[in-house]
């Protein structure tokens, strides 16, 4: 009973202390909390009283003595206040025993159902909140930060990946390199981002327990702690957003450094010192040859990440990353990093430096940690950075990294659907109308080897009402980021692109993949085929093949170890409409091609001509006038009927031919239409069940009712890719146009001769 009064006696001091006025002059003890408790463990009780501060100890300015008096007698009458009002409550409690006992029931029973509602709402909040356990639970073993446990929480990551599982405690606590690979999708981002973040916390920690036991300057702010390369805008760009996402709440600051957006900006970002700058190489060293302060202090840099290495290592391209890899300070083994000009550096920083190799596929060699070793002494080497190995050597990667490698024997991810059309180059256009007008439901990525490829796909697409969306490398960044953004907005939504979408960009809800051409190499059609199929969702893949890339395509299937692949189905009744509909696309395409091509022409004669000062006279005759006049009416004319015509069908549900509106059945029920059947049939379900909802919903048989996943699983044909077949077979075809060749040629030779006979015969 002695200990509860003096705790009691103790808290209500506290109250008052914390209740005077003056108190806000003292130091702030959210961000230097153990200096408070440093001052707290210097009395006896841990208990402080106005007599009990020393001024010169926290550095308060105590009021006067009046003050003191005034603020006791105004407690003392607080003191006071509160004995009436416990008085009053007593005589309150009286009254109310007084009276009838009827009216205490109906009190009590206003009572229960108030506590009742009170506890329906916390039971409510406690659904609201995500279960600490099931997010938490994998978590925990990796040890990180409190406050990246509270942004994974906050961000609903249940478990980790298998490569966050592998990389993160071999980084984060371990402080190893790491050379990484696993298939698309699989959350290598923060395989590399939490590690970094982790470390810059636990650093921040230690500086601020340094700074109260010993009175130090520890400079840890300002800094450039880590550098992450990637070879495109976009993805450098989705990099940023993941680790800014995480960081929420640590206090670090991430800043990204791409070309086609405004240098200025960018040097005005890189004045706020931020700790991690994620980048591509082009605009990273334009900033650093420039002499970008922030950039160009590498000695305190303790993360350097190359993420797609894979992709830096291309003939021809990235020269700019050899040039910033030659820029960081040389690391010895056993030895700390060389810091000759690292006057604010701290200990801690001054650690080795930890190098990140992260990529979609690897190769290594089985000496490779042999050559990390040897080559470590002198780690700027001479030579191209045309592999993984020399990449790794070159960017000063310790003998003692963990090289971790998750991919499987196909690459691909395992939820991942691949398929093919056969089809002649003619035809791609009207199997591509095909698939995104009967399966196009999802996100849709189009994928294209050239830029005039992807123009001619835009262009008709468009004239067919199909919405597209563009992306490709000549495209300013401007809009590229915003044909990104109204991609990923759209649930349905088609994107046209090269191969810089093949890489990197996290969209969520990419349900069809489709290859309009074949990419140059396998690594490509596995990046891009992983643009679906993302974090153990599933996808389908489309190739579609014509007779000269068949070799090409066998030649992928054997570096995947893919015995067998499956055609898409397509129902051969809606061809002819939709080769109906794409002809007439095609005369508007050309029409419209060649009236932009005239007045391109024009404008360029004109601006030329106005550039060197001549007057352009018109010299035609009234006949070629008329004549102009008249053909550009017929071609407007003729366009305004294609127009119409095009309109009037697409304006319709694309239909097979033999569909009667009368009997639905009448040409047979095919595995489509058996499809869209049952597709019905669930949602007739679905609306049964939600009775409230008396919305009826009209679905048009033959349109956007079946996505290609399901149309591939249900009526998919399974084709084996014999590749010795397809090579005899491509063999022989190649021998039947030799002699095909060969006989025309012979041919031609004796009808030569006879002519010379009969012309030597007639003389």
């Amino acid at each position: 009973m002695r200990g509860r009064k003096s705790m009691k006696r103790d808290s209500a001091q506290l109250d008052r202390f914390d209740s005077l006025p003056w108190t806000s002059s003292l130091p702030n003890t959210e961000d230097d909390p153990f200096s408070a408790l440093a001052g707290l463990n210097d009395f006896e009780g841990g208990v402080l009283s106005l007599e009990e501060i020393d001024e010169s100890e926290y550095g308060l300015e105590l009021p006067v003595t009046n003050g003191k008096k005034r603020k006791r007698e105004e407690s003392k009458a607080v003191g006071e206040i509160t004995q009436d009002d416990k008085k009053k409550k007593k005589k309150k409690k009286k009254k109310k025993k007084k009276k009838k006992k009827d009216e205490g029931a109906k009190e009590s029973s206003v009572d229960n159902e108030q506590e009742a509602v009170t506890g329906e709402d916390d039971k409510k909040e406690q659904e609201q909140q995500p279960d600490d356990s099931e997010y938490h639970y994998a978590w925990y073993e990796l040890r990180l930060h409190p406050l990246l446990m509270k942004s994974i929480s906050r961000l609903n990551f249940k478990e980790p990946t298998p490569i966050q599982k592998a990389c993160i405690p071999a980084a984060a606590h371990q402080g190893k390199d790491v050379i990484g690979a696993a298939e698309t999708g699989s959350g290598k981002t923060l395989a590399f981002g939490l590690p970094i973040l982790q470390r810059l916390l636990d650093e921040r920690d230690k500086f601020q327990r340094q700074v109260i036991t010993r009175d130090e300057n520890i400079v840890s702010k300002g800094l450039l702690r880590a550098l992450i390369i990637t070879p495109t805008r976009e993805l450098a760009l989705q990099v940023t957003d993941h680790l800014k996402q995480v960081a929420i709440g640590t206090d670090v600051r991430v800043v990204p450094i791409v070309g086609g957006m405004s240098t200025e900006k960018q040097e005005r970002l890189l004045k706020a010192r931020p700790e991690i700058v994620v980048g591509t190489p082009g605009r990273l060293w334009e900033l650093m040859s420039g002499g970008d302060v922030h950039l160009v202090e590498l000695h305190s840099l303790s993360f350097f990440v190359l993420d797609e290495a894979d992709r830096m290592i291309d003939n021809g391209h990235f020269h700019e990353l050899q040039s910033i890899i030659d820029m960081l300070p040389m690391i010895r083994e056993g030895h700390a990093e060389d810091t000759e000009n690292c006057v604010t550096a701290s200990g801690f920083q001054r650690k080795k430096r930890q190098t990140f190799v992260f990529s979609a596929t690897i190769a290594l060699s089985s000496d490779f940690r042999k050559k990390l070793k040897r080559g470590s002494v002198k780690a700027k080497l001479d030579g191209e950075l045309n592999s993984i190995e020399a990449l790794s050597e070159r960017a000063g990667m310790r003998s003692n990294a963990a090289i971790i490698d998750l991919t499987n024997a196909s690459i691909m991810p395992n939820k991942l659907e691949e398929s093919f059309i056969e089809c002649k180059e003619e035809d791609k256009d009207a199997c591509l109308y095909y698939v995104l007008s009967v399966h196009g439901h999802g996100r849709t990525i189009v994928f294209c080897t050239s830029i005039a490829a992807l123009r001619h796909i835009s262009s008709l697409m468009k004239i067919l009402n199909v919405n597209v969306w563009t992306l490709h490398a000549q495209m300013q960044q401007r809009a590229r980021l915003k044909a990104i953004d109204r991609f990923r907005g759209h649930d349905h939504g088609i994107l046209v692109a090269t191969d810089v979408a093949a890489r990197g960009l996290d969209i969520p809800g990419v349900r069809t993949v489709v290859h309009y051409q074949l990419p140059h190499s396998a690594e490509v059609y596995v990046h891009r085929s992983g643009r679906t199929a993302r974090a153990s969702a599933d996808g389908c893949s489309i190739a579609l093949i014509s007779p000269k890339e068949a070799s090409k395509f066998t030649s992928l299937c054997k570096s995947f170890s893919k015995e067998s692949f499956k055609q898409f189905p397509i129902e051969a009744s809606y061809m002819p409409e939709v080769l109906k509909r794409l002809s007439l696309a095609r005369q508007i395409d050309r029409v419209l091609r060649k009236e932009s091509q005239d007045k391109a022409d024009k404008s360029w004669f004109q601006r030329n001509a106005e550039s060197i000062d001549l007057i352009v006279e018109e010299n035609d005759s009234e006949e070629e006038r008329v004549n102009s006049i008249r053909k550009k009416k017929s071609s407007s004319a003729q366009l305004k009927n294609l127009q119409q015509e095009l309109n009037s069908l697409v304006s319709r549900p694309l239909q097979p031919k033999s569909f009667s509106s009368r009997y639905l059945a009448g040409a047979g029920i095919s595995p489509l239409l058996q499809l869209q059947f049952e597709e019905l049939a669930r949602q007739k379900r679905g609306d049964s069940a939600n009775q409230g909802d008396n919305k009826r919903r009209m679905v048009v048989i033959g349109q956007n009712c079946v996505e290609p996943l399901t149309a591939l699983r249900s009526s998919g044909q399974e084709i084996s890719m014999d590749t010795k077949a397809a090579v005899e077979k491509r063999r022989n075809l190649d021998n039947l146009r030799r002699m095909r060749k060969e006989d025309k040629k012979r041919l031609h030779d004796q009808k030569r001769k006879q002519r010379k006979k009969l012309k030597a015969g007639g003389d």
